[in-house]
């Protein structure tokens, strides 16, 4: 297939109708790009005509499109459309091997991507950080504190401290990592809630090293930052796996 050249319809026509449509695109993608159907530069179909042979929203499709983008592997403009990346083949398709299409990670590699990230972000935030940041952190840590001490914990608790660590990713004014730490989290969230009530015991520590942690972004010490983050995440992980 040359550059001008724009996918044939067919490739999509085959959708399992069990498979998320995002997943299925970025699947389909990844195979025509394998076979050397899709070759750098060449265009894909419309968002409109991949929803209508997909049966499905412009919106997963978008989804689908944009996650790609965001790996630099497509290239999407207004005026001509959606096309694969101008990168050698060779090193788009490596990349392309390693996107996660499927939503099944595994819980272990998410904490751990997660681990890097927090304790990256803290340290950022300590040098990084305004008046406003120290605000909104202190004012995520209040609420949190509202959820943990609640009689009965729900998930809530579980998405007030994923707030509550992405303040303190903002404060690194690094969109990349924030936008990373968004991806990891909610996932992370959905799979620890129906372990909350069988870890309720473990969690009275919490409260405190999330203190440290903010008490070393105030004083502007980023090794005080890690030394906190890291031993916060490292009990996560201890807690989770039961190491």
């Amino acid at each position: 297939m040359n550059q001008d050249s724009v996918v044939d319809l067919k490739y999509f026509k085959e959708a399992d109708p069990e498979l998320d449509p995002e997943v299925f695109i970025l699947q389909r993608i990844r195979e025509l790009v394998h076979t050397k159907e899709l070759l750098p530069g060449a265009r894909l179909p419309s968002e409109r005509a991949l929803a209508e042979t997909l049966s499905t929203s412009r919106g997963n499709v978008r989804k689908a499109l944009q996650k790609l983008e965001f790996y630099g592997l497509v290239e999407i403009s207004p005026q001509s459309g959606t096309r694969i990346s101008s990168m050698r083949q060779e090193t788009i398709e490596e990349l392309m091997s390693s996107i996660p299409v499927s939503r099944d990670q595994k819980m272990a590699d998410l904490m751990e991507a997660r681990f890097i990230l927090d304790v990256q972000c803290a340290r950022l935030a300590a040098k990084r950080r305004t008046e406003a940041d120290l605000k909104l952190i202190d004012e995520r840590q209040q609420i949190f504190l509202e959820s943990f001490y609640t009689k009965n914990k729900s998930s809530a608790y579980l998405e007030e401290d994923y707030l509550f660590h992405l303040a303190i990713a903002n404060a690194t004014r690094n969109h990349i990592l924030v936008s990373l730490f968004s991806q990891l989290t909610p996932r992370i969230v959905t799979m620890e809630q129906p372990h909350l009530k069988q870890r309720d015991q473990d969690f009275s520590r919490i409260p405190q090293e999330h203190q440290e942690i903010i008490n070393a972004i105030k004083t502007g010490d980023p090794d005080k930052a890690d030394e906190a983050m890291t031993s916060h995440r490292n009990w996560a992980l201890k807690r989770i796996f039961k190491e």
